[in-house]
């Protein structure tokens, strides 16, 4: 079955499934939402997003992305408003099979964007997410060595995922390093 995950409304959702040849459809809205005439048309389902916490957005995203691929392909087509660029990052983080966007009611596809965090970079924001750690602390839970935590910890400060406590010397995970786990 092909799926379409999305935010669009009104002539981008109607363009954006018959592009994509979605049998079902799965529209994303937060609590602003509202529907327009073409909407009744699509068959599927809607999901309030009633959160307005980033991270929280992104897990409930994630989730309706996984629970849909267990029944066949995954497209999903975004739009600007507040779910939109949240939904292009997890459709990208998931890995689905495509992604697609709206620009003056014409559908584009847009290529799939790699996320590249290291399995060990991943262990590290992982271990933040619980508790702010000296450079010492995330090499023991980590297992490797210091050098090898600092040169990670740079890479992930440079991405913003990370950042450094002035005064304790510990690092903390940021909100986009909480996105990036989920």
């Amino acid at each position: 079955m092909r799926t379409l995950i999305t935010n669009l409304k009104g002539q981008c959702l109607f363009n954006a499934s018959m592009k994509t040849q979605a049998e079902g459809v799965i529209i994303l809205s937060g609590k602003h939402r509202r529907r327009t005439e073409l909407d009744k048309f699509i068959k599927g389902g809607e999901i309030k997003i009633e959160t307005e916490d980033p991270v929280e957005i992104c897990k409930e995203i994630s989730e309706v992305i996984n629970a849909a691929k267990k029944h066949g392909e995954i497209f999903v087509a975004y739009g600007g408003d507040d779910l939109g660029s949240l939904l292009n990052f997890v459709a990208n983080k998931e890995g689905i099979n495509a992604i697609f966007s709206c620009h003056n009611e014409k559908v584009l596809r847009i290529p799939l964007l790699k996320l590249d965090v290291s399995k060990t970079r991943q262990k590290i924001l992982e271990v933040l997410a619980n508790e702010d750690l000296s450079a010492a602390e995330i090499g023991k839970s980590v297992n490797i060595s210091r050098a090898m935590v600092y040169k990670h910890l740079a890479g992930l400060i440079d991405r913003g995922l990370v950042k450094k406590s002035r005064l304790f010397e510990k690092y903390a995970i940021t909100q986009a390093g909480m996105i990036v786990i989920i």
